[in-house]
């Protein structure tokens, strides 16, 4: 809640501000309280206090409040964390709380593909890679994170979301538009942070399992042990889980001939199973006013590439082992009144084995092997000076990649990257920290060395490259009153190719040497309205609005070419849009959310045949609405709900000739309490079954031909499943 007090007892007031300051919260210390942002069923104050700022006090914007999980849907002990940082943050910032969706074992990409402002495309299936876009950019626009740690690497700079079990984290922050400098804030899709869970749990529970099962084979199981509080001692984690599924749903195929309904049938899908375990250990605390944090995870996954719905790969395999160590300082050396550092250091080792034996995939036979080592440093600096809380961030990375091919004997090919990352921002308090103004700026420089073919005598071997990118921007805030905050941000962004992109892969990517890095500026406006009093029997209300504009030059954007794809610098694109996200409970049981994004996006040429097409992949509307109603019987609670997602159509290709059909899948569940830490849930996934829509053709070819029936897909010829029921049990303890 926002709330005028007297000078508190630090013993009960958990975050003061000298007057006249806003607490914001990079203020916050204490480890194992998260970052708070806007995501909705979250937002409210358990009393509402009116608004005061008498000389002597202090303004608040508390957020410690414990979250619930499913037990927060009912009665009446709401949290502020949320409606907290939704007001005092400057980017626009959503958050998923993974414990909300206890009970419901969905895709980890389906959480986040339900946020305002997201995109997710799969290629079908639980465990399939699946990509986020943010806002109509690019996936490779928004930088994916784990604890702070950057997992693009110099071959691919898309993170498969396909890969994560929500049950390993805590939460996600999405950032939309501008990102924190402390993670990398050059991206002009914003930033997703995944923060993994340390310690024991909010209720002071040590033991965590879970087990579920559903349809076309899905299996799933997971445990974990934490104990301790980082913010009082040393606190530490253990967690391990496996998933599977066979991945055999049925799908229409129209033959690969979409005017021919002669060979329209149903079908199978084939080699589109997966086996993945994950493993982690982690520690932290607090010694003598340091905090400490080290992690270690590891990761291994096998997976069937199943090729297109017309032409099924049966014999295609890809498996990929990583590992991730890290390790976090922070404290304040010089004393309270000096500044404040925090330093972290990550490796990080990939390897992925391809096999497509029988040229089912990708330009040739092929049995590859993909092997990458990543390492940094950062080291990054706050202090308070008069109204200003400046920050600086160094950041050191190197990347190293090699690419056997292991039937036909090649020599390896390797590429190296060395880049180095300065940042400077500032929050400038002003009107007695009502207003707040955040300029920064970030210097990208890296160093490309090439992967080299040594049998392509015909091409010249490309030089190695140097690329300096500048990404300014500016943030501001203003807290308009107690319950209503305007934010917005300007900037000019930027992100370098991959080696994938810039020198393919000698399977399904077709590399371009002479891509250019995606630049452009950035903006976004928008309004937070966080009511802290109930109003008409709602208790819990949080409204964000915003419009946004971008304009990347050189966008990067993979153009399918028969069973490859090429990496294609599209020239200049605009991308406009606006988003709403409204949420709201009632009576203590009832609570709805809803969220509306509208891209436009387009392209902007000298060709004709492409000019003012929209870019691929980028649906111009999408929206999604869940509402939860929740109760208790005794001390059991018991939640049912329903969602709905309508995604508009796209196109695959820049002349917009390739459509990716619209689509509505409809949800629905029930999880209950059932006593000793038990909860027990049902999801439905796709009630309808909706597994074909329609497409129409511009121009028809004759009158009796103006539409045609398609699988309903997100990447050309992968369609996604229909109708899908899982069961889980998740015990606390």
């Amino acid at each position: 809640m926002v709330h005028a007090e007297p000078t508190p007892d630090r013993a009960t007031a958990p975050r003061v501000a000298t007057p006249p300051r806003v607490a914001t919260p990079r203020e916050d210390a204490r480890p194992r309280d998260p970052v708070p942002v806007a995501k909705a069923p979250d937002v409210a104050a358990a009393e509402p206090a009116p608004i005061e700022d008498p000389a002597g006090e202090t303004v608040v914007i508390d957020g410690r409040a414990v979250r619930g999980g499913v037990r927060d849907l009912v009665g009446g002990d709401p949290t502020a964390r949320d409606r907290r940082g939704a007001l005092a943050t400057a980017p626009f910032v959503t958050i998923v709380h993974t414990d909300d969706h206890a009970g419901e074992p969905a895709a980890f990409a389906d959480l986040i593909g339900a946020t305002v402002g997201a995109h997710v495309r799969s290629l079908g299936g639980l465990g399939a890679f699946s990509s986020v876009s943010v806002r109509g950019l690019g996936s490779g626009q928004t930088a994916v994170y784990v604890d702070g740690v950057p997992l693009s690497r110099v071959a691919s700079v898309t993170a498969d979301l396909g890969r994560f079990d929500a049950d390993a984290f805590d939460r996600v922050e999405l950032y939309r538009g501008g990102a924190p400098v402390d993670l990398g804030g050059a991206a002009q899709g914003g930033a997703l942070n995944l923060v993994s869970p340390l310690g024991a749990g909010p209720r002071g529970e040590r033991w965590r399992a879970s087990a579920g099962i559903g349809s076309f084979g899905a299996r799933q199981v997971r445990l974990g042990y934490g104990a301790g509080d980082p913010a009082d001692g040393t606190a530490v984690l253990v967690d391990a889980g496996y998933s599977g599924a066979t991945g055999d749903f049925v799908y229409f195929d129209d033959g690969g001939t979409n005017l021919d309904p002669s060979d329209d049938h149903d079908a199978r899908r084939a080699n589109n199973a997966y086996d993945q375990g994950d493993a982690a250990i982690r520690a932290g605390g607090t010694r003598h006013g340091w905090r400490w944090r080290a992690s270690s995870s590891a990761l291994h996954k096998r997976q069937g590439v199943p090729g297109s719905a017309w032409n099924q790969a049966l014999h295609t395999s890809l498996s990929t082992t990583s590992g991730l160590v890290s390790g976090e300082i922070g404290g304040a050396p010089f004393g309270d009144d000096g500044p404040a550092m925090t330093d972290r250091a990550f490796a990080m080792v990939e390897a992925q084995a391809f096999r497509d034996p029988d040229d089912e995939v990708g330009l040739s036979g092929n049995d590859r092997r993909y092997t990458t080592l990543a390492g940094g440093a950062t080291s990054a600096w706050r202090w308070q000076l008069g109204r200003h809380a400046t920050a600086a961030a160094l950041e050191l990375r190197g990347d190293w990649f090699r690419d056997v091919d292991e039937d036909r004997s090649r020599p390896a090919t390797r590429g190296l990257r060395l880049g180095a990352g300065l940042a400077l921002a500032d929050d400038i308090e002003l009107a007695d920290a009502r207003l707040v103004l955040s300029p920064a700026v970030r210097i990208d420089l890296a160093r490309t060395r090439p992967t080299i073919d040594p049998n392509a005598t015909d091409m010249t071997a490309p030089a190695p490259r140097t690329d300096l990118l500048p990404s300014p921007r500016l943030g501001a805030r203003v807290l308009v009153d107690e319950d209503v905050a305007i934010k917005g941000s300007a900037g000019w962004y930027a992100r370098l190719p991959t080696v994938v992109e810039l020198y393919g892969d000698r399977g399904f990517v077709v590399g371009s040497p002479g891509l250019r890095p995606e630049t452009g500026p950035s903006a976004d406006l928008g309004v937070v309205i966080a009511p802290q009093a109930a109003w008409q029997g709602i208790d819990r209300i949080l409204i964000e609005a915003a419009g946004f504009y971008a304009a990347p030059d050189d966008a990067i954007a993979y153009v399918s070419a028969g069973l490859v794809a090429r990496p294609l610098n599209l020239g200049p694109a605009r991308v406009r849009g606006a988003e709403l996200s409204v949420t709201g409970r009632a009576a203590g049981m009832l609570t709805v959310t809803g969220n509306y994004t509208l891209v436009d996006a387009v392209q902007r040429s000298t060709q004709a045949s492409v000019d003012g097409k929209r870019l691929p992949g980028r649906p111009r509307h999408e929206l999604y609405v869940r509402g939860d109603l929740a109760g208790k019987v005794g001390d059991r609670v018991w939640v049912l709900w329903t969602d709905v997602a309508w995604t508009a159509g796209s196109f695959l290709d820049q002349s917009n000739l390739a459509a990716v059909p619209a689509r509505t899948l409809v949800g629905a569940g029930a999880k209950v309490a059932l006593g000793g830490g038990l909860l027990a849930g049902l999801t439905i996934r796709n009630v309808a079954d909706a597994r074909i829509e329609q497409v129409a053709l511009d121009p028809a070819p004759r009158p009796d031909l103006a539409n045609v029936p398609r699988a309903i897909s997100d990447y050309g010829g992968y369609p996604l499943p229909g109708r899908a029921l899982y069961l889980s049990l998740e015990w606390t303890y």
